[in-house]
């Protein structure tokens, strides 16, 4: 008999790993990319990433304003369409950088509320601001002062 228990245990200790494993194998990754264009021809593609069961957990538990992202990356363009900067804002679901500030809805697929996207140091750039009220790419000098390069539209291309 304590073999037949053993057995069992170990059959059910076996499945459960197995359904659990299945479970990670049928996570599903999905990728996002949008653009957002500048008055002045600059250009700013972000793609980012994000487990969907892990989502909708998230959302389950902290209700729509929650966000479980894997990867966030940044790349900026000028008007000749050369990349001037490209920043990981986001890796492995742990932020990189203390300003980091994104807010998309994954039911309407838009960018809203606030933003701060891209680098925070000197000689690096960012883009900033509210997405009603405007967006503004900005440069930091190695002086540390802040200009403004851009101003963004709020067309967002998918």
């Amino acid at each position: 008999m304590n073999i037949v228990v053993k057995l069992a245990v170990i059959l059910a200790i076996t499945l459960i790993k197995l359904i659990n494993f299945g479970e990670i194998l049928s996570a599903e990754a999905i990728t996002q990319d949008f653009r957002v264009n500048g008055d002045r021809g600059y250009r700013m593609e972000t793609s980012f990433s994000y487990d969907q069961a892990q989502q909708q957990k998230a959302i389950a538990e902290h209700g729509s304003k929650a966000k479980v992202l894997d990867s966030l990356k940044v790349r900026f363009y000028a008007p000749d369409g050369k990349m001037i900067a490209s920043y990981d804002n986001i890796v492995d679901g742990i932020i990189q950088g203390n300003y980091v500030e994104f807010n998309y809805d994954l039911e309407t697929q838009q960018l809203r509320g606030k933003v701060d996207l891209g680098g925070e140091s000197a000689g690096e750039m960012y883009l900033k601001g509210d997405v009603d009220q405007g967006l503004s790419l900005i440069k930091v000098e190695s002086s540390g002062e802040e200009r403004v390069v851009d101003r963004i539209k709020r067309e967002i291309e998918e």
